[in-house]
């Protein structure tokens, strides 16, 4: 997706620009961040910040995300059984807008009971069932801060990995580059998740994606296709996942729509 010089020489010439005029969104307090000279980063810190500085700036620039002030979009979730065909498909219905502590959004989930609703604001988080609000044990709100921030993470690549606290380190591979995030103790509901980009010599944007989540040991492998536009950012259209060579889910972002207005209300908690 690349055009005139090849990959490799752009990456090249990014990691310059990194050393000798700072990191420019790099600055934001993740791994080596130092003083902002870059004299405290490490080679695989500039390394990765040089591969997701070409996804970024490829991807619109750090100033598509800062002119995304709201934003409305669809995750639909597809499971194949052994024969890779579909046998569940479910939508989520996301609403997200900034504010000055954090992404608000909220989920409007369809299931077998009826419309459930879960809502992170930046501070507090709630659910509910067929508009009745659920109490703070249950599944479906005490995991609403945790979908919150996921919605808008997996909508926000390449941009949130710019955010404070979030760790970058990459090294070379035999046919390419693996970029390894990792976030600090205070960063996210699940700070311990650990997530590698992988990336290939001819292509600014990730092929493949694989997370650890946290306190578990086994490797999700992710593959990552369709990157879209929505003016003015590109995001990641389709994720697929695999396990032994099959694919057994994917996940699709829709119908974009970017900087919609949205009520206050619609992310108000109704009263009990």
């Amino acid at each position: 997706m690349t055009a005139g010089r090849p990959f490799a020489q752009l990456l090249a010439l990014w990691s310059v620009v990194l050393i000798g005029g700072g990191c420019g969104p790099r600055d934001t307090g993740g791994s080596g961040a130092g003083d902002g000279d870059g004299s405290q980063r490490t080679p695989e810190e500039i390394l990765a910040d040089s591969l997701i500085g070409r996804w970024t700036e490829t991807a619109g620039g750090v100033e598509a995300w800062g002119a995304v002030r709201s934003a409305r979009y669809t995750i639909n979730t597809v499971l194949y059984d052994s024969l890779e065909a579909v046998r569940w498909m479910r939508p989520r219905r996301v609403k997200m807008r900034k504010t000055s502590r954090a992404e608000a959004a909220r989920i409007e989930r369809p299931e077998a009971e009826g419309l459930y609703v879960q809502v992170f604001t930046g501070d507090t988080a709630w659910a509910t069932l067929n508009g009745r609000p659920l109490s703070l044990d249950d599944p479906a709100a005490a995991e609403a801060e945790y979908v919150g921030r996921d919605v808008v993470y997996w909508f926000g690549l390449p941009y949130k990995l710019w955010d404070p606290g979030v760790n970058r380190r990459a090294r070379r591979t035999d046919d390419g580059y693996e970029v390894a995030v990792t976030f600090g103790s205070e960063v996210g509901a699940h700070p311990g998740d650990r997530y590698f980009y992988y990336f290939n010599d001819q292509d600014p944007f990730p092929e493949e994606v694989h997370y650890i989540e946290e306190g578990k040991e086994n490797r999700s492998r992710t593959v990552w296709a369709d990157f879209r536009v929505a003016d003015p950012l590109t995001y990641v259209g389709t994720r697929k996942w695999y396990v032994d060579g099959r694919l057994t889910k994917e996940l699709r972002i829709d119908d974009v729509g970017i900087n919609p207005e949205l009520a206050d209300s619609l992310f108000t908690s109704p009263a009990p």
